[in-house]
């Protein structure tokens, strides 16, 4: 449709979105928020390409089945397994141009896939001795939908590193969204925006879940600066540290400080002292100023201390510790295989009806503890490769670009796991943001390697660019043999680098190839 037909169209839908957002806004604030929020993005969505469509519509399905707006929970439930299948598939279909073998992938890369694969394998394995066999099939067949999901990036879309900075960009912009509508939320005073204690949780079904999801996006946030250096990708950033303070979770608090410290450790001492001499500038100005007696009669600030003081649940850790030491009493029974991949929940409801679990909650809120207890030993060994993938972006993984803030992210993203359940937990979207940042921080660090024959990609080398007339889809060039039998046989060049009439245009190693120059010829 011509732009100047679409118009009225648009217009006629933007007051019909305005309507419907304005008449729910004083009875159902959040759904009206949302309302708005998908309005946004449909008009956002008219300069995205098709690919990204579906992964913008992915992620709010995604997002809305994490919401606490009922309605969106229960029309999202299924439609984000149905998003996510026609991404996979849509990332296998259309990202043939540019892409790689599994040969041609560096270490980690297929550390991470082929754990990946592995865990959903294993837990489709563990339906024959789960306490409750549909759950675990069903979300047994979610895990390999990342597993697949992961794969079909690493290997089609982000074989070239240069559009990944614009992929988490558009999960950056509906993230806070979110936390922006969340926060509206709050002040318009949603009656189900502080259930727990009084913490934020906005329009998210807990506060945990947005607590995680503000610590991801941060690192983010700071890897769209580093690449477009506009200040305007820090924006975001904002409501993203309002929103994660307002929801006082501690473990994802003390996660972004260390993760965003180990960066700057990793920088160098140049980096380190910078840091430093801000915080000391920012401490010396809120002293001189009254800030800090600001702080101490801010409610928000006295109940965020308290988060870390009160002993709540018999201690600090509001009754976690209990939770694991149950766990592996209950791993001991089964050490070697388990209790059934995502079966954790119904083990826990079952033993709490026979009073012998206590702790009220669902999960261990501790993703690796979680995984053992459902998949046992076996499971562990997966979960170690799978950690190797994640150690060598965290030890190696590229800072320059928007390497830096993927490597805060992980590093982020493995601390917060300590104390939230939620790293294989593939109805949330949590999981598949985290493992793609990994796959996107080992695509940008260099372990997806470049295409070619095995012999350049060795040496380093490039292959010969044709020069010389086009002719269809073939260029020929005539490439001097500067070796023996030297003008007798001329090479015709194809697209691909590849000659024929002789020996090829380009053998590193062999006396008088291209690539020999400025390297001896006997190795």
């Amino acid at each position: 449709m011509p732009a100047s037909r679409s118009h009225p169209f648009l217009f006629a839908a933007g007051l019909v979105t305005v309507g419907t957002a304005a008449g729910y806004a004083g009875s159902k604030p959040a759904l009206a928020a949302v309302i708005a929020l998908g309005a946004l993005i449909a008009l956002s969505a008219r300069r995205l390409d098709g690919w990204q469509r579906v992964y913008s519509v992915t992620v709010v399905l995604m997002l809305c089945a994490a919401s606490n707006v009922e309605v969106l929970t229960r029309f999202s439930f299924h439609a984000r397994y149905v998003a996510v299948t026609a991404l996979v598939v849509w990332t296998f279909v259309t990202g043939t141009q540019g892409r790689r073998s599994l040969r041609s992938l560096g270490r980690p890369a297929r550390w991470l896939i082929g754990g990946l694969w592995a865990a959903a394998a294993l837990a489709v394995c563990s339906t024959a001795w789960s306490v409750n066999r549909m759950e675990t099939l069903q979300q047994s067949i979610a895990l390999g939908l990342l597993a697949a999901l992961v794969h079909a990036m690493i290997t089609r879309r982000w074989a070239d590193p240069r559009v990944i900075g614009k992929d988490l960009g558009i999960a950056y912009v509906l993230l806070v969204l979110c936390f922006t509508a969340s926060l509206a939320y709050d002040v318009l005073g949603g009656e189900n925006s502080r259930t727990y204690g009084g913490r934020l949780q906005g329009i998210f079904a807990n506060p945990n879940t947005l607590s995680v999801l503000c610590a991801m996006s941060i690192p983010v946030g700071w890897s769209l600066y580093r690449r477009s250096q506009r200040p305007l990708a820090l924006a975001g950033i904002v409501p993203a540290v309002v929103a994660l303070v307002l929801s006082e979770s501690r473990t994802a608090l003390l996660a972004v400080a260390i993760g965003g410290f180990w960066v700057l450790a990793r920088s160098g001492l140049g980096a380190m002292v910078r840091c430093v001499c801000a915080v000391a500038l920012t401490v010396t100005a809120l002293q001189l100023f009254g800030g800090f007696g600001l702080l101490r009669g801010a409610e928000w600030a006295n109940g965020l201390a308290d988060r870390f003081t009160a002993p709540e649940g018999g201690d600090v850790s509001n009754g976690r510790i209990f939770a694991w030491q149950l766990t592996l009493d209950f791993w001991e029974a089964r050490p070697g295989v388990g209790y059934g991949y995502a079966a954790g929940p119904s083990l826990f409801e079952s033993t709490r009806q026979s009073d012998f679990f206590d702790f009220q909650g669902n999960s261990v809120h501790n993703s690796y503890l979680q995984w053992v207890l459902e998949l046992g030993l076996a499971g562990a060994a997966v979960l170690l490769l799978l950690g190797l993938a994640c150690l060598v972006v965290v030890f190696r993984g590229n800072l320059h670009g928007v390497g830096s803030g993927l490597v805060w992210l992980v590093v982020t993203g493995l601390l917060v796991q300590l104390t939230e359940s939620a790293m294989f937990g593939t109805g949330q979207p949590y999981p598949y943001l985290f493992w793609l940042a990994v796959a996107a921080a080992l695509a940008h660090t260099g372990h997806v390697r470049p295409a070619g024959p095995r012999h350049l990609r060795r040496w380093g080398a490039e292959v010969p660019r044709p020069t010389g007339p086009r002719v269809g889809a073939v260029r020929s060039a005539t490439a001097p043999n500067r070796g023996r039998g030297a003008g007798r046989n001329p090479v015709t060049v194809h697209a691909s680098g590849a000659g024929h009439a002789g020996q090829p245009a380009s053998h590193p190693g062999r006396r008088g190839g291209p690539a020999s120059r400025g390297r001896p010829a006997n190795r």
